[in-house]
């Protein structure tokens, strides 16, 4: 459907070596290969050395449903653009480098999101675009047609697009560095926004790169030169250093099983028909899966830990899973967890696995390890939990653990195949 275009130094993709002082080279079959720094990597920005696993999973359950309120406020308003750049924003992220001087930021990949979105280079309360240091910024205009994209945009004294959705920002565009998954780096002009409602400088360094379904986000800039594809690797969600992997483009060819992928309000769905345990499946009516106007849907994003259920969904599965596998709750575990058992999860065996069911007969299995979390040494929790009223579920990153995911945005397929990062990026190569 979509003509594969090579890429050269004469697109707006152009190889650079001189922004990380590394070795270039073109990236192959108009793809490129991002690595995925987890948030409690010792590599990433927000890594914290005193925290304990325990520590890290109990904060994962707060991060989970505070991203579950922030995209169930989103099914309500119908926005697909992100918020403020918040100092604990993100769980996975990507090394980039943006403007000429080049400055070093870590964006976190959001597939919810519309818009790559950074602090502006020099944070301040009320700016305009001359305090952007970079000699490689330039304004978007107002009378853009990509100024019209963005939300409540308005122009400044000098005739730029500014816009505003929980921040006030400068649409702009400038060169942006990344450093590829081999050490290689290349450089794209991006439009982006360009956040100034900054009081501190404390966040400086981050960013989001938004992978959403809007003209404006980083996969569909880089359309006009490769296809519209992206495919990521999460790998083990409980091992923070284990390689993590993001192509974007050419590089991924669907595999394995493909489902259909939906937009709805913004935010990428899957059509999911019912859940079994083993050959025995629940009863659930298929209408809990479905859109409603008062939410519903099930949305597919790796900025959640968690899996959050339609509650009827949920609370069937609990009873089957709890009989299953004979399990007794701990009575009033405490916040944020909601069902918790005594004992160690690596005590659970015959497990027949939990299988979603999507549309196209796509089925994906998930173990013990998708299901549950070890919250300290003698208890563990069920890392599904209900959604509110209205049922909107979300299939978060313990779901899509050891899983290539893969979105076909010109087709509106996904794809599920179980394989280890590394084997997955020899394999595109």
């Amino acid at each position: 459907m979509y003509k594969q275009t090579h890429l050269t130094t004469k697109t707006i993709l152009v190889i650079v070596s001189s922004v990380f002082a590394l070795t270039s080279s073109q990236p192959s079959q108009g793809s490129i290969h991002l690595s995925l720094i987890h948030r409690d990597s010792s590599l990433s920005p927000l890594y914290n050395p005193q925290e304990s696993p325990y520590d890290r999973v109990r904060s994962s359950f707060v991060r989970s449903k505070a991203r579950l309120s922030f995209l169930i406020d989103r099914v309500v308003d119908g926005g697909d653009f992100q918020g403020k750049v918040q100092a604990d924003d993100g769980e996975y992220f990507v090394k980039l480098s943006v403007g000429t001087p080049p400055s070093q930021m870590f964006a976190s990949m959001d597939t919810a999101s519309a818009l790559v979105l950074t602090q502006c280079l020099q944070p301040c309360i009320s700016c305009d675009t001359n305090q952007i240091i970079s000699t490689t910024y330039h304004n978007i205009t107002c009378t853009s047609s990509n100024c019209a994209l963005v939300p409540n945009n308005a122009c400044d004294s000098s005739n730029s697009c500014t816009f505003s959705y929980r921040s006030n920002s400068l649409l702009g565009s400038d060169v942006f560095a990344f450093e590829t998954s081999n050490g290689d780096a290349f450089s794209l002009n991006v439009i982006y926004g360009c956040e100034y409602d900054q009081e501190s400088t404390t966040n400086q360094n981050n960013g989001i790169l938004g992978l959403g379904y809007h003209n404006l986000s980083l996969i569909k800039q880089i359309s006009s030169i490769t296809e519209p594809k992206f495919t990521y690797c999460l790998g083990n969600n409980s091992d923070p250093e284990a390689y993590r992997l993001l192509v974007l483009g050419n590089g991924f060819f669907l595999e394995g099983q493909t489902t259909t992928l939906k937009v709805i309000d913004g935010k990428y769905n899957l059509v999911l028909e019912s859940l079994s345990i083993g050959k025995r499946k629940l009863l659930i009516p298929p209408e809990v899966f479905q859109p409603s106007p008062l939410g519903g849907g099930v949305i597919i994003d790796a900025e959640t830990t968690l899996t959050f259920l339609a509650p009827y969904a949920y609370y069937e599965l609990v009873g089957e899973l709890e009989k299953e596998l004979g399990l007794v709750m701990v009575v009033w575990p405490d916040p944020p967890y909601e069902r918790c058992y005594n004992g160690k999860i690596n005590d659970i065996r015959n497990f027949r696995g939990l299988i979603f069911h999507f549309e196209r007969e796509v089925n994906v299995l998930l173990d013990v390890d998708s299901l549950f979390l070890q919250v300290e040494d003698g208890m563990f929790c069920l890392a599904v939990l209900p959604s509110p009223v209205g049922g909107t579920s979300i299939l978060g990153s313990l779901f899509q653990q050891y899983y290539s995911v893969g979105y076909h945005l010109g087709e509106m397929l996904v794809s599920f195949q179980k394989i280890e990062c590394e084997v997955l990026e020899k394999h595109i190569s």
